[in-house]
């Protein structure tokens, strides 16, 4: 009973409120056609469109490229306004300014059953709006809009003028600021005028879009109504708070605003203004994106007993936003391996080949594998395709001409198809040196040579007719160690016995019917017959699909967060980094380097750094200026984790010599299981070319002060006590050089001599000595990386790839002394790898030397004929092909 009683209250009572609301008088929202075609999310300090102009100008300057806005809102409720429909373009100059112009199309009483108390102030009109925005929207800007409105064929007696401004607090906070000026009067005093302020506090806790919350206010500082003075507004009447909330993921937004509204309370029965109040309104939308389009569906709620009105919004931008998802069906992408040919490109065609793992059983590739690379590349490359196998993908490889290098690599696939008219052609491995002692004998040249120590061979091209036996010794090492890794690999993948790979490849080369009956390859098909195998395996018709790079809408305000890659690729030189394109030659400067190692230290947004290696040494100077500056990295990440990047390196191909000396800088060595690395060891090389100024007939008189002022000079040998000083300056290379490299690794300098004097080591029995820390690739590398900088969960970050290339247009104003200006890697480091993708690999229809000229001058030693003569040199001018 006592139960009863207390539900038949609570039903009285409910009934008692519900008739209270019912009578509750009506609430008109005050809202002039000036203000625009109403939006259920109003955004005064984040992300900037074309129809920011409205809200706040300086946004504009956020909206990047060409940026075209459609605005619908239609009211619901009886006594709601804002209806009407808008239409926005804005264009980024890209010199810090924006400009942008919008028409927007009022009907107030739109719908059915819409009532205004204030017809006469709230009239049908055309706005039009110019808008100038000046700044980065990275960082802040300004912005002027000047509205213009015309109503029954009448216009403004003075523009509606807004003032914006925007800061970013990096990428954690961005204020908003708008000044409202008007508007002024039509002849007929329909409209009210104001000024108003209106600020807001965006906060992104996480410092990337996918959460916001943002809190303001709109502050009227003045008022008059029609045919009355402009008077100030004391105290708090004027001021109205607001606040929004923003959740995205890719795609997909979903975002929400509650904001203090002025309202006027109506009499019940007549319908007539009784005075000025304040209600709270709130609204929702959800955003949908997809590469350059984005659409916007939103709700208002709050003055009525139901929804105020709906609004929608499309985006059509010049700049590939975020997709709701990325399908990968039953579409074929073909990967054409042949495009790697430098670590750029290699770290393009690992990005790409990441982005088909995270895809997982949606990803198909028809792979083409390279026809050269290093073995260090080729691993990298292979690793990469097992991990899209790994991950559910299906990998298929397609031979035409192969040879063991492009079948070590397709042997990563599922299946192997070859054409009927190619062959198989792994042969084996081989390194091939060019001697030149008894040729410059004939020309009266005489190259002398001093290093430390016997298996230091970089200058036995010019003083012996052979390699000695302690070079012959470590070369064949390192050829057997990588041969037993290309075959084991094979072997493994093919299900087949070591001895039987190796026999097939003594065997070179094989037909495709011999190759398919040796179990090499697993079918014969034409090029036009490929999918049709492919969609027999996968169960589905499949088609070649070119998936374009996943370039995500900005996630950040200001800088946002990347790894940085350095590149240390190429011979290491004094001074500022330089190529020869014709020769395909690059020298990496150790000034360049040191310099990006400072900048990427001085920057907050930079959260890790890769030193990738690929290099067999050269300048010894350069070599300990860019291990300075490693080390430098080291310390400042060991003594403030919180803010400074850590730095692992990643050896490619070659990391030997100097390349080994700048690794020691870290305490975190990754290396390829084929990479050739060590060499601690130093060579000076003399050239002497008297006996050809003898046989020319040629005279070189030298006047001088001082003892040794020519002692470089190459019109002469050395004498015995000009070889003791170089012999001397060589000890001390050599003797800092073991000491930096037992500091690094931990050993004591003993047992570094021991596993010196020049020798060469293949990344796996490096590892067994301790001269690297781990064996993996870039991918290894990156996810160590990671870890350490305690990068959580799969919060994606970009590679930016240092120091940045020029163009030939750049270095040609560079030579004329019209250099670029110096800027933080963070503003230029756009991600290289896309950037340089078109100009990196060569492509059919490049101009490329003579197969014998490209082969000649891959395996004579050039590199050493760059370098500065009678200096410490720490270089490894061999490899293997």
């Amino acid at each position: 009973m006592t139960v009863a009683r207390r539900l038949g209250a609570i039903a009285l009572a409910s009934c008692l409120v519900a008739q209270e609301a019912l009578a509750a008088p009506p609430q008109a929202q005050e809202r002039t056609v000036s203000e625009g075609v109403d939006r259920p999310i109003h955004d005064y300090s984040s992300e900037g469109d074309a129809s920011s102009m409205e809200l706040n100008p300086a946004l504009l300057s956020a909206a990047p490229g060409l940026d075209v806005a459609l605005l619908g809102y239609q009211a619901l409720s009886t006594y709601a306004r804002g209806s009407g429909f808008g239409a926005f373009v804005a264009a980024n100059l890209r010199f810090g300014l924006a400009l942008g112009f919008g028409a927007q199309f009022l009907q107030p009483r739109l719908g059915k059953g819409i009532f205004d108390f204030a017809e006469s102030r709230n009239p049908s009109a055309t706005k039009l709006t110019w808008a100038f925005s000046a700044g980065l929207g990275e960082k802040g800007s300004f912005g002027i809009a000047v509205h213009g409105i015309r109503s029954e064929n009448q216009w403004l007696r003075r523009p509606d003028l807004d003032l914006g401004a925007m800061y970013r607090i990096r990428n954690y906070g961005s204020i908003g600021l708008t000044a409202r000026l008007g508007p002024g009067d039509l002849r007929d005093d329909e409209f009210r005028s104001e000024a108003a302020l209106i600020g807001e506090v965006s906060l992104r806790p996480l410092g990337t879009r996918t959460l916001e919350l943002a809190g303001g206010v709109r502050a009227v500082l003045a008022r008059a109504e029609p045919g009355t003075a402009l008077s100030r507004l004391g105290g708090t009447a004027g001021l109205y708070p607001r606040g929004r909330l923003a959740l995205r993921h890719r795609g997909v937004a979903l975002l929400g605003e509650v904001e203090q509204v002025e309202v006027t309370t109506l009499d019940q029965t007549s319908l007539q203004p009784l005075r000025t109040d304040r209600a709270l309104r709130g609204s929702v939308a959800l955003e949908l994106g997809w590469d350059f389009v984005r659409a916007r569906a939103g709700l208002h709620a709050g003055l009525g007993s139901g929804v105020d009105g709906l609004g929608f919004e499309a985006h059509l931008s010049s700049r590939r936003n975020d997709r709701v998802f990325w399908p990968r069906r039953i579409d074929a992408e073909r990967i054409d391996l042949a495009e790697v040919s430098d670590e750029t490109s290699l770290i393009a065609m690992l990005e790409r080949l990441e982005r088909a793992r995270a895809a997982g059983e949606r990803s198909v590739l028809v792979v083409y594998p390279p026809g050269k690379a290093g073995w260090g590349t080729l691993w990298e490359l292979r690793q990469a395709l097992v991990r899209v196998r790994d991950a559910g993908g299906h990998v298929f490889a397609y031979l035409e001409g192969a040879s063991l290098p492009a079948y070590y690599v397709a042997t990563a696939a599922e299946r192997i198809y070859m054409h009927p008219a190619g062959s198989l052609e792994a042969y084996g491995i081989a390194s091939t040196s060019f001697y030149f002692k008894d040729a410059l004998a004939k020309l009266g040249v005489r190259a002398e040579v001093i290093r430390i120590d016997e298996y230091k061979s970089a200058g036995e091209s010019f003083t012996e007719n052979a390699p000695t036996a302690p070079d012959r010794e470590q070369k064949q090492a390192v050829l057997e160690a990588t041969y037993a890794q290309a075959v084991g690999d094979i072997a493994r993948a093919r299900k087949l016995a070591r001895s039987t790979v190796r026999a097939a490849f003594d065997a070179a080369p094989q037909t495709p019917e011999q190759a398919v009956e040796a179990a090499l390859v697993d079918e014969v098909v034409f090029r036009d017959q490929l999918l049709e195998r492919v969609s027999d395996v996968i169960g589905a018709q499949v088609e070649f699909k070119r998936f374009p790079d996943a370039d995500h809408g900005a996630a950040t305000w200001s800088d946002a967060p990347y790894i940085g890659v350095v590149l240390v690729e190429g011979t290491i030189i004094d001074g500022e980094s330089r190529t020869i394109p014709l020769l395909g030659l690059h020298f990496v400067g150790g000034d360049t380097i040191a310099r990006t190692l400072r900048e990427l230290r001085g920057d907050p947004a930079c959260k890790g750094i890769v030193l990738r290696v690929n290099s067999g040494g050269g300048s010894a100077l350069a070599s300990d200026v860019m291990w300075r500056e490693v080390q430098l990295t080291r310390e400042a990440q060991q003594k403030d984790p919180r803010t400074q990047p850590p730095i692992v390196v990643s050896m490619g191909d070659v990391a030997a010599s100097g390349g080994y000396y700048v690794a020691t800088g870290t305490d975190t060595v990754f290396a390829d299981p084929v990479t050739i690395t060590g060499s601690i060891g130093v060579i000076s090389i003399h050239p002497d070319v008297s006996g050809l100024l003898a046989k020319l007939g040629v005279t070189a008189v030298t006047m001088k002060q001082g003892q040794n002022p020519d002692i470089q000079a190459p019109w002469h040998p050395y004498d015995d006590d000009q070889r003791a000083r170089v012999q001397a300056s060589i000890e001390h290379t050599y003797e800092l050089f073991r000491s930096r490299v037992a500091d690094g690794r931990k050993l004591a300098v003993e047992r570094v001599h021991e596993l010196g004097r020049g020798r060469v080591w293949i990344g796996a029995k490096a590892k067994q000595v301790g001269l690297v820390d781990h064996i993996g690739g870039l991918h290894e590398a990156i996810a160590q990386l990671r870890k350490r900088a305690g990068i959580r969960g799969r919060a994606e970050l970009p590679l930016r790839v240092l120091p940045e290339q020029r163009s030939l247009v750049e270095l040609v104003l560079g030579a004329l002394g019209f250099g670029r200006e110096r800027r933080d890697p963070s503003a230029r480091a756009t991600t290289r790898t896309r950037r340089d993708r078109g100009r990196g690999p060569r492509r059919r229809g490049e101009l490329e030397l003579p197969p014998a000229l490209d082969v000649a001058l891959a395996r004579g030693p050039l590199s050493l004929l760059f370098l500065a003569p009678g200096k410490a040199h720490a270089i490894l001018p061999w490899s293997l092909q």
